[in-house]
């Protein structure tokens, strides 16, 4: 979907009202053009987001301040949620008597739910190498003459945790830790009858990532959810049934 991408006013912050950072953040939402019913999705609010402030890493902050503002996950962000979550950082900044810079009152209403997820994130990431590592190591035991595929290691990363195909995983990897305990629990026990729904269910994904056999699918699925408990991330919950992921 093309987005326009006409300039976004900038007022001086000294003399800002809170008025005037709410019409700030009106006029992004409206040059970019929202829907019919006054939304934007999330891939045109990280748009917004850059007329606003800069961000260290856009795609995830933008996926963090959506999820913190789009409490139903439906997708949909209209600029009075986007107000409403602001709306005590302005009006601390008012009461102290500082400058209501547009800027400085977005980093700092959403630098608590940026840094956490940034957190988790990592720790996530650092789990994913580490068993990366962990599995080619013990691969290399066994033939150490031939070279390990981790392609389908980062095809599983996507499918469990980075982008999610599934219509039941949560819109925002803010929320997608427990997803993906549950997703690389599920994939690591080996079905009793290699005949049943469940075992050519799995035979098929690993056919769909490139797994060599599902005997690696299994080993690799459990030495990650071992070095994610290590991080200290875990937790089985997290799924959804109302929209699709984003």
């Amino acid at each position: 979907m093309a987005c326009a991408t006409a300039p976004i006013r900038r007022r001086s912050s000294v003399t800002n009202t809170a008025a005037d950072v709410d019409q700030t953040i009106d006029e992004a939402f409206l040059a970019l053009g929202m829907t019919a019913g006054g939304t934007l999705g999330a891939c045109e609010v990280e748009r917004v987001l850059k007329h606003l402030l800069t961000l260290k890493d856009p795609h995830n902050d933008a996926d963090s301040i959506c999820a913190a503002i789009d409490i139903n996950e439906d997708g949909h962000l209209d600029p009075n949620e986007f107000h409403r979550y602001i709306h005590p950082t302005v009006m601390r900044y008012a009461a102290a008597g500082k400058p209501l810079d547009v800027q400085d009152i977005l980093r700092d209403a959403f630098r608590a739910t940026i840094e956490s997820d940034t957190a988790t994130r990592n720790k996530i990431i650092q789990a994913f190498m580490q068993a990366t590592s962990d599995f080619e190591a013990a691969s290399r035991k066994k033939s150490w003459a031939l070279p390990v595929n981790k392609g389908w290691m980062h095809k599983l990363y996507s499918d469990a945790f980075d982008e999610p195909k599934d219509a039941k995983a949560p819109r925002y990897k803010h929320s997608r830790t427990g997803y993906l305990t549950k997703r690389l629990t599920e994939l690591q026990v080996i079905p009793r009858n290699p005949k049943s729904e469940e075992a050519r269910a799995k035979e098929d994904f690993c056919k769909s990532i490139g797994c060599p056999n599902q005997e690696d699918l299994v080993a690799f699925c459990g030495g990650w959810l071992a070095r994610l408990a290590l991080e200290g991330v875990g937790g089985v919950s997290g799924t959804k049934s109302d929209c699709s992921a984003g």
